[in-house]
Protein backbone atom coordinates (compact mmCIF):
# COMPACT_ATOMS: atom_id res chain seq x y z
CA UNK A 1 0.00 0.00 0.00
CA UNK A 2 1.76 3.38 -1.15
CA UNK A 3 1.85 5.90 1.41
CA UNK A 4 0.12 9.50 1.94
CA UNK A 5 1.90 11.92 0.77
CA UNK A 6 3.70 14.50 3.63
CA UNK A 7 4.12 16.87 1.81
CA UNK A 8 1.56 18.72 0.27
CA UNK A 9 2.76 20.82 -2.49
CA UNK A 10 6.39 21.03 -3.36
CA UNK A 11 7.83 23.89 -6.26
CA UNK A 12 11.54 24.68 -7.99
CA UNK A 13 12.17 26.75 -10.67
CA UNK A 14 14.33 23.76 -11.42
CA UNK A 15 13.08 21.59 -13.99
CA UNK A 16 15.24 18.33 -13.06
CA UNK A 17 14.33 19.25 -9.87
CA UNK A 18 10.56 19.37 -10.42
CA UNK A 19 10.88 15.73 -12.36
CA UNK A 20 12.19 14.43 -9.31
CA UNK A 21 9.58 15.65 -7.26
CA UNK A 22 6.95 14.29 -9.60
CA UNK A 23 8.29 11.00 -8.82
CA UNK A 24 8.63 11.60 -4.94
CA UNK A 25 5.51 9.36 -3.70
CA UNK A 26 5.31 11.40 -0.51
CA UNK A 27 4.74 14.91 -2.32
CA UNK A 28 1.23 15.26 -3.36
CA UNK A 29 1.28 17.88 -5.66
CA UNK A 30 4.22 19.88 -7.76
CA UNK A 31 4.53 23.37 -9.33
CA UNK A 32 6.60 25.86 -10.84
CA UNK A 33 8.62 28.05 -7.96
CA UNK A 34 11.18 30.76 -7.70
CA UNK A 35 13.47 29.11 -5.99
CA UNK A 36 16.03 26.97 -7.73
CA UNK A 37 15.92 24.78 -4.46
CA UNK A 38 12.59 23.31 -3.48
CA UNK A 39 10.03 24.99 -1.10
CA UNK A 40 7.27 22.67 0.33
CA UNK A 41 4.32 22.88 2.66
CA UNK A 42 3.41 20.75 5.03
CA UNK A 43 -0.18 21.78 6.49
CA UNK A 44 0.52 25.18 7.87
CA UNK A 45 4.30 24.90 7.58
CA UNK A 46 6.43 26.60 5.03
CA UNK A 47 9.81 24.90 4.30
CA UNK A 48 12.68 25.47 1.76
CA UNK A 49 15.78 24.00 0.81
CA UNK A 50 18.08 26.87 -0.68
CA UNK A 51 21.43 26.69 -2.60
CA UNK A 52 24.58 28.72 -2.06
CA UNK A 53 23.24 30.61 0.61
CA UNK A 54 26.42 30.93 3.02
CA UNK A 55 24.27 33.64 5.55
CA UNK A 56 21.76 31.47 5.91
CA UNK A 57 21.78 29.71 9.88
CA UNK A 58 21.22 26.63 8.65
CA UNK A 59 24.16 25.63 6.10
CA UNK A 60 26.35 22.89 4.71
CA UNK A 61 26.15 19.39 3.60
CA UNK A 62 23.72 16.84 5.28
CA UNK A 63 26.15 14.47 6.19
CA UNK A 64 28.00 17.26 8.44
CA UNK A 65 25.09 18.71 9.59
CA UNK A 66 23.37 17.59 12.95
CA UNK A 67 19.92 15.91 12.38
CA UNK A 68 18.40 17.06 15.10
CA UNK A 69 18.17 20.89 13.74
CA UNK A 70 17.73 20.14 10.64
CA UNK A 71 14.01 17.92 11.01
CA UNK A 72 12.98 21.33 13.10
CA UNK A 73 14.22 24.12 10.61
CA UNK A 74 12.15 26.17 8.50
CA UNK A 75 15.25 26.19 6.07
CA UNK A 76 18.39 24.95 5.28
CA UNK A 77 20.82 26.29 2.13
CA UNK A 78 23.41 23.23 0.85
CA UNK A 79 26.12 24.40 -0.65
CA UNK A 80 26.79 25.17 -4.54
CA UNK A 81 28.92 22.43 -6.40
CA UNK A 82 32.28 23.88 -5.85
CA UNK A 83 31.64 24.48 -2.13
CA UNK A 84 30.58 20.34 -2.15
CA UNK A 85 33.21 19.44 -3.51
CA UNK A 86 35.36 21.39 -1.19
CA UNK A 87 33.60 20.74 2.20
CA UNK A 88 33.56 16.80 1.74
CA UNK A 89 37.37 17.04 1.11
CA UNK A 90 38.06 19.15 4.05
CA UNK A 91 35.24 19.19 6.46
CA UNK A 92 36.81 16.13 8.09
CA UNK A 93 40.32 17.41 8.63
CA UNK A 94 39.37 21.01 9.11
CA UNK A 95 37.10 19.12 12.44
CA UNK A 96 40.39 16.99 13.26
CA UNK A 97 42.51 20.55 13.61
CA UNK A 98 45.00 19.02 11.45
CA UNK A 99 45.06 22.09 8.79
CA UNK A 100 48.32 23.68 9.01
CA UNK A 101 48.45 25.88 5.96
CA UNK A 102 46.18 27.52 2.95
CA UNK A 103 44.30 24.68 1.18
CA UNK A 104 44.68 24.65 -2.56
CA UNK A 105 41.94 23.70 -4.51
CA UNK A 106 41.52 23.13 -8.47
CA UNK A 107 38.15 23.08 -10.41
CA UNK A 108 37.60 22.14 -13.56
CA UNK A 109 34.23 24.70 -13.88
CA UNK A 110 33.81 28.31 -12.93
CA UNK A 111 33.74 28.88 -9.04
CA UNK A 112 32.06 30.73 -6.68
CA UNK A 113 35.31 31.63 -4.56
CA UNK A 114 33.45 33.57 -2.02
CA UNK A 115 31.31 31.04 -1.05
CA UNK A 116 33.88 28.04 -0.79
CA UNK A 117 35.56 30.12 1.67
CA UNK A 118 32.66 30.73 3.84
CA UNK A 119 32.06 27.95 3.46
CA UNK A 120 35.18 26.01 4.65
CA UNK A 121 35.46 29.20 7.38
CA UNK A 122 32.43 28.32 8.87
CA UNK A 123 32.99 25.15 9.27
CA UNK A 124 36.20 26.37 11.36
CA UNK A 125 39.30 26.63 8.86
CA UNK A 126 41.46 29.53 9.78
CA UNK A 127 43.87 29.22 7.27
CA UNK A 128 41.90 30.69 4.26
CA UNK A 129 41.83 28.84 0.85
CA UNK A 130 43.65 29.36 -2.40
CA UNK A 131 40.55 28.85 -4.95
CA UNK A 132 41.64 28.59 -9.08
CA UNK A 133 39.63 26.99 -12.12
CA UNK A 134 41.37 25.03 -14.53
CA UNK A 135 38.70 24.05 -17.32
CA UNK A 136 38.84 20.49 -18.65
CA UNK A 137 36.28 19.08 -21.08
CA UNK A 138 34.88 15.62 -19.27
CA UNK A 139 31.82 15.68 -20.56
CA UNK A 140 29.94 18.08 -18.18
CA UNK A 141 31.38 15.96 -15.23
CA UNK A 142 32.49 18.20 -12.17
CA UNK A 143 36.56 17.36 -10.80
CA UNK A 144 38.69 18.76 -8.06
CA UNK A 145 41.68 18.30 -6.56
CA UNK A 146 42.76 19.64 -2.95
CA UNK A 147 45.73 19.06 -2.16
CA UNK A 148 46.11 20.10 1.89
CA UNK A 149 49.66 20.43 4.28
CA UNK A 150 48.37 18.44 7.57
CA UNK A 151 50.19 17.43 10.69
CA UNK A 152 51.15 14.15 10.71
CA UNK A 153 49.20 12.26 12.98
CA UNK A 154 51.15 9.38 14.56
CA UNK A 155 49.32 6.70 12.53
CA UNK A 156 48.31 7.42 9.12
CA UNK A 157 45.30 5.57 9.86
CA UNK A 158 43.93 8.46 11.47
CA UNK A 159 43.26 9.96 7.93
CA UNK A 160 41.31 6.86 6.68
CA UNK A 161 39.46 7.04 9.92
CA UNK A 162 38.30 10.30 9.80
CA UNK A 163 36.60 10.32 6.41
CA UNK A 164 34.77 7.01 7.11
CA UNK A 165 33.51 8.64 10.31
CA UNK A 166 32.20 11.22 8.12
CA UNK A 167 31.06 9.71 5.47
CA UNK A 168 31.35 6.08 5.62
CA UNK A 169 27.52 5.56 5.89
CA UNK A 170 26.61 8.23 3.18
CA UNK A 171 24.64 6.77 -0.08
CA UNK A 172 25.68 9.97 -1.57
CA UNK A 173 29.42 10.55 -0.66
CA UNK A 174 31.94 7.61 -1.59
CA UNK A 175 35.12 6.61 -1.37
CA UNK A 176 36.68 4.85 -4.35
CA UNK A 177 40.14 3.66 -4.82
CA UNK A 178 40.20 1.09 -7.30
CA UNK A 179 38.08 2.18 -9.98
CA UNK A 180 39.39 3.89 -13.39
CA UNK A 181 39.59 7.65 -12.20
CA UNK A 182 37.07 8.54 -15.57
CA UNK A 183 33.72 10.75 -15.80
CA UNK A 184 31.66 7.50 -15.76
CA UNK A 185 31.69 6.74 -12.44
CA UNK A 186 29.65 9.45 -11.55
CA UNK A 187 27.85 10.66 -14.82
CA UNK A 188 24.20 10.43 -14.03
CA UNK A 189 24.55 9.30 -10.56
CA UNK A 190 23.26 10.70 -7.50
CA UNK A 191 26.83 10.38 -5.18
CA UNK A 192 30.09 12.20 -5.22
CA UNK A 193 33.04 9.94 -5.27
CA UNK A 194 36.45 10.97 -3.76
CA UNK A 195 39.96 9.22 -3.33
CA UNK A 196 43.00 10.47 -1.27
CA UNK A 197 46.78 9.80 -1.58
CA UNK A 198 49.57 11.33 1.55
CA UNK A 199 52.96 12.13 1.05
CA UNK A 200 54.10 11.46 4.76
CA UNK A 201 57.00 13.58 6.33
CA UNK A 202 57.44 15.02 9.43
CA UNK A 203 56.18 16.99 11.31
CA UNK A 204 53.70 17.79 8.59
CA UNK A 205 52.21 16.35 5.22
CA UNK A 206 50.71 16.80 2.21
CA UNK A 207 47.16 15.37 1.29
CA UNK A 208 45.78 15.37 -2.20
CA UNK A 209 41.79 14.84 -2.57
CA UNK A 210 40.72 13.83 -5.84
CA UNK A 211 36.79 14.29 -6.49
CA UNK A 212 34.40 13.81 -9.02
CA UNK A 213 30.28 14.27 -8.94
CA UNK A 214 28.00 14.85 -11.66
CA UNK A 215 26.13 18.13 -11.75
CA UNK A 216 22.93 17.33 -11.22
CA UNK A 217 24.08 14.66 -8.69
CA UNK A 218 25.15 15.10 -5.41
CA UNK A 219 26.25 18.63 -6.24
CA UNK A 220 23.08 19.51 -7.43
CA UNK A 221 19.60 17.99 -8.00
CA UNK A 222 20.35 15.22 -5.49
CA UNK A 223 21.50 17.05 -2.59
CA UNK A 224 18.53 19.29 -2.54
CA UNK A 225 16.27 15.84 -2.36
CA UNK A 226 18.68 13.98 0.08
CA UNK A 227 18.11 17.45 2.17
CA UNK A 228 14.49 17.74 2.17
CA UNK A 229 13.85 14.33 2.68
CA UNK A 230 15.98 14.11 6.36
CA UNK A 231 13.65 17.22 6.84
CA UNK A 232 11.25 15.04 6.79
CA UNK A 233 12.44 12.39 8.45
CA UNK A 234 12.30 10.41 4.90
CA UNK A 235 14.58 7.41 3.89
CA UNK A 236 17.29 9.86 2.76
CA UNK A 237 17.36 8.46 -1.04
CA UNK A 238 13.19 8.55 -1.63
CA UNK A 239 13.07 9.92 -5.25
CA UNK A 240 17.07 9.75 -5.83
CA UNK A 241 18.36 6.53 -4.98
Amino acid sequence: MSQAPAIDVASSASPIIRELLAQHPRIGRVEVGDSFGVCFQQATWSREVRIGDTKADLYGLVEVIDNNPLVCADMISVPGKAATLALIALAPLVHAGLVTDSPVLVFNFPTDDEEVARALEREGLKTGVAVHSEPLDLGGVLAASVMVSIETPEDLDEIDFLYNEQFGRSFYVRRDETSEWAPDVVRDKPFAVYRIRISPDEPNSLLTIRLLSDPDGKCGTSQVIHAMNVMCGFEETLAVG
